[in-house]
């Protein structure tokens, strides 16, 4: 059994991606944690200037690697770890993995955005489980205040 865990670094995708590390500890199941290096994101980020691009590009992926480091961290132990990285747009790239690697779930977490911040940011989660072939266990994210 393969559980895909995308993350973004964001506590709502770390909090999934701990209850996905439990899932996977009890189903005796991989967890295959997968971070979207999303080039619009480079774009913003290069203010539209083309020699800025490759700098861009470059710190994102760096960025994302440690990300993956830090998750795998996180992981309990004795789970059956994988990582991948790839380019492009979130849902696309989350689909595009999940049909290659053919999870039984994918995990993921998500902010709760709704109305106008929803319209604004969009969701990749509900673009991924409007999309998704397999079964999505979408985990709602709860602030907690001090």
């Amino acid at each position: 059994m393969r559980l895909l865990v995308p993350i973004d670094g964001s506590d709502p995708s770390l909090h999934a991606l701990d209850v996905a590390s439990e899932f996977a500890s009890r189903l005796h199941a991989e967890l295959v944690v997968c971070h979207v290096v999303d080039l619009a994101r480079v774009a913003m980020l290069s203010g539209g200037q083309a020699q800025l691009i490759p700098g861009c590009l470059e710190e994102v992926e760096s960025e994302g690697k440690s990300l993956l480091g830090d998750a795998l961290a996180r992981v309990d132990r004795g789970v059956r770890t994988a990582s991948r990285s790839v380019k492009g747009a979130p849902v696309d790239e989350i689909l595009r993995l999940a049909a290659e690697i053919r999870p039984e779930f994918i995990v993921m977490g998500t902010h709760g955005r709704t109305g106008l911040g929803r319209v604004l940011m969009g969701s990749v989660a509900e673009g991924v489980v409007r999309g998704a072939l397999v079964p999505v266990m979408v985990v709602p994210y709860e602030r907690r205040s001090l």
